[in-house]
């Protein structure tokens, strides 16, 4: 969105397994970091020609789902937004821009312009935190 947000589209295929909590006296077990996060979720569609928001229960129907999502690990609390199209392949990408074009239509509070250097998948974000030990120097 020229002049709001820049980032990077990627494509991503979501796998769910079962897995056994952490113990919390077990410390940070190789590849794996304790995560909190509180989610808020928006759901449009363009199904009309028009982009408008639908109720949360539609999933199923194409459309563009907008994430904004509070995460604190390691003691630190930061903030994600993300946007996740879903439908036949040839519809994405005009269910994203329209929803990214709705969701910057006004500028973001502070003059926030987020932009390719801060664009990155959640799995790449988190495995750039600084790791606890260099967080004790900090």
């Amino acid at each position: 969105m020229a002049g709001r947000a820049r980032g990077r589209l990627e494509s991503w295929q979501k796998w769910s397994f079962p897995f056994s909590p952490l113990n919390s006296g077990s410390g940070d077990q190789v590849g794996w970091r304790p995560v909190r996060k509180s989610r808020r979720l928006s759901r449009f569609s363009l199904a009309s020609g028009q982009i408008v928001a639908c109720a949360s229960g539609l999933a199923e129907e194409p459309g563009c789902a907008v994430e904004l999502t509070e995460v604190r690990t390691r003691g630190q609390d930061w903030w994600t937004l993300g946007f996740e199209a879903t439908g036949p392949a040839d519809l994405l990408r005009s269910e994203l821009q329209a929803t990214a074009a709705l969701v910057f239509a006004q500028a973001l509070p502070g003059g926030v312009e987020p932009g390719t250097d801060e664009s990155r998948s959640y799995a790449q974000w988190l495995g750039q935190r600084p790791s606890a030990d260099s967080d004790a120097g900090a």
